[in-house]
């Protein structure tokens, strides 16, 4: 873990940091935010310090205890997305609606078990009949893109995720029903270049096929990934 990084958070991200017990766990979270922060900070034009985390209203319930996190200060008409996962990070930004991104690091799981918990049945048909050292991947694929959906819907994984639709079957762009909340009800979801050991997926509004969006993957040691 960067001192460097460690000196952008503020003292409720500190905080939270120390609650992580092992510390591989704790330097994944600081590095995120520290990467979350610079990015940011360069679009708004400011230091990675000024910035001030608040949250948006829960879509599904009101609440502003667990809605999607926003900047408060300075004012960002943007919205922004945000995943980490291990010592990866992928933030998308878009000044023209709502957007949901997601990484995950290939990592062994029973996928029979874990299939019935989050994949529809016909994704779950799809998976468990892979060979399995095809359904490790195909598992991971459908994963991101739900993520993303309900990431950009703004309820996150806190809804069933089996009643998303994200047809693992298929590579690169798909379309997704999701009628969560009062945003839109269908979104387009791609699956975005993160190297080898990760997947990844952004989400954008059905309606809005060529975005303004700028997408950053980050190891920490940043590289630029960009998508139209």
């Amino acid at each position: 873990m960067s001192e460097s990084d460690l000196a952008l958070l503020d003292e409720a991200e500190r905080t939270r940091a120390d609650r992580y017990r092992r510390a591989q766990d704790r330097a994944s979270f600081v590095g995120g935010r520290a990467a979350l922060r610079r990015v940011l900070a360069e679009h708004l034009g400011v230091g990675a310090t000024t910035i001030v985390w608040g949250r948006t209203p829960c879509p599904g319930c009101g609440s502003d205890l667990h809605g999607p996190p926003r900047v408060v200060s300075p004012p960002m008409p943007a919205a922004f997305s945000f995943s980490r996962s291990g010592r990866r990070a992928l933030v998308a930004v878009s000044a023209s609606g709502p957007v949901g991104a997601d990484i995950e690091t290939v990592r062994p799981l029973d996928v029979p078990a874990t299939a019935g918990q989050c994949l529809s049945p016909t994704e779950a048909a799809y998976v468990l009949g892979l060979a399995p050292g095809d359904r490790l991947n195909a598992f991971h694929r459908a994963w991101v893109r739900k993520e993303a959906v309900t990431k950009a819907v703004g309820v996150g994984i806190a809804m069933d995720l089996r009643t998303v639709e994200v047809s693992p079957d298929r590579l690169g762009t798909v379309s997704v029903r999701c009628g969560t909340g009062t945003g839109p009800s269908s979104w387009t979801v791609t699956d975005v270049d993160v190297g080898a050991g990760a997947v990844a997926a952004l989400a954008l509004p059905g309606d809005r096929r060529q975005p303004s969006i700028r997408l950053r993957s980050l190891g920490f040691v940043e590289s630029r990934k960009g998508i139209r």
